[in-house]
């Protein structure tokens, strides 16, 4: 993975494109209804920045971000007030066992060599629900390539490995999660999903 690449936060959640704020501010809305008002423990996983995570959080919630880049991590704890941080890796997360009410994972999944392990840990921390972003392809790649971004790799962003349609996000998720509801929020893809 190219860790430079990946988590681009502040040029993604700072972009002066109106088109690419209006998408990013949709997703937003979707993932901050899919939290609710009283999300109970909520952690957000791969929260980078913190950027999209201090969009989403209803008020008087206190969440943990849990980011591998300490110097990310950092920036979290400074965009997003109360914020409880733990430096960990998706692979091997510092929860017990159904120990979060609400857990967010917004575009990780797809910058991961394989999805099971990380997709296996979310499920075994998840007490209520767990809600997972990832981009829609190829119509992600196609909004690149209309606005002229990543051209020579076809639209595809380099640390982008693995690639979702609605299809592949359920079957990555319900093996591990008692219900799986995929929504189509263009050019992403939101997967809402309870254990068993």
């Amino acid at each position: 993975m190219d860790l430079e690449a990946a988590g681009q936060d502040e040029q993604k959640y700072t972009t002066s494109n109106p088109l690419v704020r209006w998408l990013i501010g949709c997703l937003l809305v979707q993932v901050g209804q899919a939290i609710g008002p009283d999300p109970g423990r909520l952690a957000d996983i791969g929260t980078g920045e913190g950027l999209a995570l201090a969009r989403v959080i209803p008020e008087g919630v206190t969440p943990i971000g849990v980011e591998f880049r300490f110097a990310k991590l950092a920036l979290a704890v400074a965009a997003v007030p109360g914020l409880g941080a733990a430096v960990g890796d998706i692979g091997l997360l510092p929860f017990p066992d159904a120990s979060i009410d609400t857990v967010v994972c917004q575009e990780v999944l797809e910058h991961l060599p394989t999805v099971q392990p990380a997709v296996e840990e979310l499920a075994r921390i998840t007490k209520g629900r767990c809600i997972v972003t990832v981009p829609h392809e190829p119509f992600f790649r196609f909004g690149n390539l209309a606005r002229g971004k990543n051209v020579a790799r076809w639209g595809n962003d380099v640390e982008h490995l693995q690639r979702f349609t609605p299809r592949r996000l359920r079957l990555a998720l319900e093996p591990h999660f008692g219900s799986v509801t995929v929504r189509r929020v263009t050019p992403w893809l939101m997967a809402v999903s309870e254990p068993r």
